[in-house]
C-alpha cells in the first residue's frame, strides 16, 4: 500500500484554538490517517494512504482562513517570522497612551486643555478619544479582521475574543459619542475608548515580544541551516572551479583550505588537517583528518589542506539530514501536551459562554451597562489559550536545538518525555561501553623465555592481515617501537590462527584448539586472565607464550554509569559475548547487572522482560543486531557511528562517541520536562485565576480586573511561557571529573 507523507507551512495561526481547528480540519480530510499541527513553528505534518490528496488538505485549511504550502525535502520549516512590525507597536502604544490619558484625566485629575476636558467640552473629550483610537484600531486590525472572519466561519479563536471585546467597547463608545453630538452630554461618562485602544496596544506589544522570543527559540535550530556553505571549490577537468554546494556531484573532488567550512561529506584523498566538528558532535577539540578519514559537511578545517572525494552533497549531507530530523521532530507531540490540546479545542467557546453569563448575571443584579460591558470585555481579553498551546512545543523546540548543538538529536517531544522517565539503561557492550576495537592487554611468556625474543616474529606472521587480532598486535608493536620482520610465507586457518615462516623459523599463532591439533604441549602455556581473547604462540613447535587481547572500555563509560546511578537510573549490560569477557568489561564500567551470551534475536525479548518488571527502559546500542531491542525499549538510543538500521529505529541519536552524551541527553530531557511542567502550571493557573477575577467574583472586596489590565496580563502570559522555555538554551552539561 502506498504511503504518503507531507510537511506543511501553515500561515495565519495565532493561538492554540487555531492549531486545534487546523488539526481537526486535516484529520477530517479524506485519506488522512495521521496528522499533527505545531503552533510554535506554524507547521503541520500529514500522513495517509494512496487516496490522500494534499490539495484537498490545503483546501480544508484554506476554508478556515489559513494559507498552507508544502515544504520541500530540501527546505527547513524553521524560519523566522516578522508578522508584528515595530512601527505598529509604537503607533498602538503612543496613541493608546493618549486615549487612556484623556479618558482617565477626570478620574485622576490629570491636566488637560479645556477643549479636551470632559466637563468643559464633552464633545471634544469624546471626539479626541475617537480620533486617537482609530490609529490603534488600524495598527491592530489583524486581530479584528481575523477574529470576525473566524466567528463567521464558526471557528472562533483568540482573535475572536479580542475582536468581540475591543469591538464591543469601541461600538458602545461610538454610540454614546453620537448621543453627545445630539446634545446628551451626560453620555461622556459612558465612553470606553481607552478599553478598546489600550487592550489592542498591549496585545500588539505582547504578540511582538512573543514573536521576538519565539524567533530566539528558533535560532538554535535555524542556525543548523547555516552549517553548509553556499559555494565550494571542486576540481573539474583539472581546474579548480567555484560552484554551488548543492550542485556538487557524487565522487567529485572538493578542495578545502584552512579556515573554510566543508561543503560535502566525503573521504580525504590527500592532505591532512585539524577539523572542528563541534557543530555536529558537541566536542570542542578539533579532530585530525588525514588520508582515508571521513569528513562531514558543515565542519570547519582549522588548519592544513584537504582534497576530498564526495560521498554526499546538498540535502544528503549529515548536517542537512540532522537539520531535517530536528525539524521533523517538532511535529511529534509529547504526551504531556495532550491535556492542553483537549482544553484548547473547547477553550474559546467556553470563554465566550463565561463572558456572556457574567455579563447577564451582573445586568440582572442591577449594574449599569458600562459596568456590564467592562466585565464582558475583561473576560474575553484576559483569556489566553496561546500560553496553553505554546507551553510544550516551544520548550521541545528549544530543547531540540540545544541538544543538536551538544550532539544529541531527539526525534520528537514524545521521545523527550519518555527519556526523562527512564529508570533502566540497557547498554550493548561492543562499540557502546567499549571502544569496539581489540587491543593487546597482556603478553605472558612460557617459562624460560622472554617476550622480546618471540613477539616481533609473531607480529611478522600477522603483517599485512586485516584481522582485528593482527591489527591490534601490529598497533601494539608500533606503540612499543618493536621492529617487525616480514614473513616469507603465511598460511591461514580460518577461525583458528596462522602458520608462517619468519626469519627462518616456523611460527604457529592461534587458538588452543589449533595448538592441540598441531601437537603442541599446551601444558607449558601460562594461564591467561579470564575475560580476554587469547592467542597462543609456538615457534618450531616449542610453546613461547600467550597474548591476551581485550576490547577496551571507553574512558568515560564508568563516569557515565556513576552519573546515571546519581539520577536513580540502574545500568545493565546486554551482550552476546561470553560471561567472562562481559563480566570483565562490566566491572571496569561499574555495571553490576550483566546479561551475557544473549543471541541477537533475544535482545528485544530481554528489553520486553525488563519492561514487564516495571522498568522504564532505554536501550543504548549501535549495531544491526541491536535494532530490534532499540525498537522494543521505551526509548532507543543509537550511539555515534551506529548502523543505518539502528539509527532509523532509535528515538535519540548521539553524535558524540562516548556515553556521557547519553547522560547529557537524560539530564537535558529532565530539565526540559521541568520547564514544560512549569509552563503548563503557569498557563493553567493564569486562566484559573484571571478569568474569575475578570468576571468580577471578587469585586465586592474591591478586587477588579479592568480591560486594560486584562490585556496586559494576556500578553504577559504567552511571553512568560516562551521566555521560561528559553532558559533551556543555557543548559550546560556537567563536566567530566578530573
Amino acid at each position: 500500500m502506498e504511503h504518503k507523507q507531507y510537511r506543511l507551512k501553515i500561515e495565519g495561526m495565532h493561538c492554540a484554538a487555531c492549531s486545534a481547528a487546523a488539526e481537526k480540519a486535516l484529520k477530517n480530510t479524506e485519506g488522512v490517517t495521521e496528522c499533527s499541527v505545531n503552533l510554535a513553528l506554524a507547521t503541520g505534518e500529514v500522513k495517509g494512504g494512496s487516496n490522500l490528496s494534499i490539495d484537498a488538505a490545503i483546501l480544508a485549511l484554506d476554508k478556515l482562513g489559513y494559507r498552507a504550502t508544502v515544504i520541500k525535502d530540501d527546505e527547513t520549516a524553521i524560519t523566522q517570522t516578522k508578522d508584528y512590525r515595530p512601527l505598529e507597536v509604537i503607533i498602538g502604544l503612543v496613541f493608546g497612551a493618549l486615549v487612556m490619558y484623556i479618558g482617565m484625566s477626570h478620574m485622576m485629575y490629570l491636566p488637560v486643555p479645556a477643549f479636551l476636558d470632559m466637563h468643559k467640552s464633552p464633545l471634544g473629550y469624546a471626539l479626541s478619544q475617537l480620533f486617537f483610537c482609530l490609529p490603534v484600531l488600524l495598527a491592530g486590525r489583524r486581530f479584528l479582521i481575523n477574529g470576525i472572519r473566524r466567528l463567521v466561519t464558526l471557528h472562533p479563536n483568540m482573535d475572536s475574543l479580542v475582536a468581540l471585546g475591543t469591538g464591543s467597547a469601541f461600538l458602545y463608545s461610538l454610540y454614546h459619542t453620537a448621543l453627545i453630538l445630539s446634545g446628551n452630554h451626560e453620555m461622556a461618562h459612558a465612553l470606553y475608548f481607552e478599553s478598546a485602544a489600550v487592550v489592542l496596544a498591549l496585545i500588539l506589544l505582547g504578540k511582538f515580544l512573543e514573536e521576538k522570543s519565539k524567533n530566539r527559540a528558533k535560532d538554535a535550530i535555524a542556525s543548523l541551516a547555516k552549517l553548509i556553505p553556499q559555494t565550494c571549490t571542486v576540481l573539474r577537468n583539472g581546474e579548480a572551479v567555484t560552484v554551488k554546494s548543492a550542485e556538487v556531484l557524487m565522487d567529485e573532488v572538493v578542495l578545502c583550505a584552512a579556515g573554510e567550512k566543508l561543503a560535502v561529506d566525503g573521504i580525504v584523498l590527500e592532505g591532512s588537517g585539524d577539523v572542528d566538528e563541534s557543530m555536529l558532535t558537541g566536542e570542542s577539540l578539533p579532530v585530525l583528518k588525514e588520508e582515508g578519514s571521513m569528513v562531514s559537511g558543515g565542519t570547519i578545517l582549522t588548519d592544513g589542506f584537504l582534497k576530498i572525494r564526495t560521498t554526499a552533497a546538498g540535502g544528503a549531507t549529515a548536517a542537512a539530514q540532522i537539520m531535517r530530523l530536528v525539524a521533523e521532530a517538532q511535529q511529534k507531540k509529547a504526551p504531556i501536551s495532550r491535556l492542553a490540546d483537549k482544553i484548547s479545542a473547547v477553550f474559546v467557546p467556553a470563554v465566550l459562554a463565561i463572558a456572556v453569563m457574567a455579563a447577564v448575571v451582573w445586568a440582572l443584579m442591577g449594574k449599569d451597562a458600562g459596568y456590564v460591558l467592562q466585565i464582558f470585555v475583561s473576560v474575553l481579553v484576559v483569556a489566553c489559550p496561546c500560553s496553553l498551546g505554546l507551553a510544550t512545543p516551544i520548550a521541545v523546540m528549544v530543547a531540540s536545538g540545544r541538544g543538536a548543538k551538544l550532539g544529541i538529536l531527539f526525534r520528537g517531544g514524545d521521545v523527550l518525555e519518555h527519556l526523562a522517565q527512564i529508570d533502566m539503561a540497557l547498554f550493548d557492550k561492543t562499540g557502546t561501553i567499549t571502544e569496539g576495537e581489540l587491543k593487546v592487554n597482556t603478553v605472558l611468556s612460557a617459562k624460560g623465555f622472554n617476550a622480546t625474543e618471540w613477539l616481533p616474529i609473531v607480529a611478522g606472521a600477522e603483517y599485512g592481515s586485516v584481522h582485528p587480532v593482527a591489527k591490534a598486535l601490529l598497533a601494539y608493536c608500533t606503540q612499543e617501537n618493536i621492529d617487525v620482520p616480514m614473513a616469507e610465507s603465511v598460511n591461514t586457518y580460518a577461525g583458528k590462527g596462522v602458520a608462517a615462516h619468519v626469519s627462518g623459523k616456523i611460527i604457529l599463532a592461534g587458538t588452543w584448539r589449533l595448538m592441540e591439533e598441531e601437537g603442541i604441549d599446551c601444558s607449558r602455556f601460562p594461564e591467561i586472565p579470564q575475560g580476554m581473547a587469547s592467542v597462543y604462540v609456538a615457534i618450531d613447535t616449542i610453546p613461547m607464550g600467550v597474548i591476551g587481547f581485550s576490547d577496551t572500555v571507553k574512558p568515560t563509560s564508568r563516569e557515565a554509569v556513576s552519573r546515571l546511578s546519581a539520577m536513580d537510573i540502574e545500568a545493565a549490560m546486554i551482550t552476546g559475548d561470553n560471561r567472562a569477557a562481559a563480566g570483565h568489561a562490566a566491572e571496569e564500567a561499574g555495571i553490576h547487572r550483566v546479561l551475557a551470551e544473549v543471541l541477537p534475536e533475544d535482545k528485544a525479548k530481554e528489553a520486553e522482560r525488563l519492561k514487564e518488571e516495571g522498568y522504564k527502559v532505554a536501550m543504548i546500542g549501535d549495531g544491526i543486531n541491536d535494532a530490534p531491542a532499540l525498537a522494543a525499549a521505551h526509548v532507543g538510543v543509537c550511539v555515534f557511528g551506529g548502523t543505518d538500521v539502528a539509527a532509523e529505529v532509535a528515538g535519540v541519536l548521539l553524535m558524540r562517541n562516548d556515553l556521557l552524551a547519553f547522560t547529557d541527553a537524560v539530564t537535558l530531557s529532565r530539565y526540559a520536562m521541568k520547564i514544560i511542567r512549569q509552563n503548563l502550571f503557569w498557563a493553567f493557573i493564569y486562566n484559573t485565576i484571571g478569568i474569575p477575577l475578570a468576571a468580577g467574583v471578587l469585586s465586592h472586596w474591591g478586587i477588579f480586573l479592568t480591560p486594560a489590565l486584562a490585556g496586559m496580563m494576556m500578553g504577559l502570559s504567552s511571553f512568560c511561557v516562551v521566555t521560561n522555555s528559553l532558559r533551556i538554551t543555557r543548559f550546560v552539561p556537567k563536566k567530566l571529573k578530573e
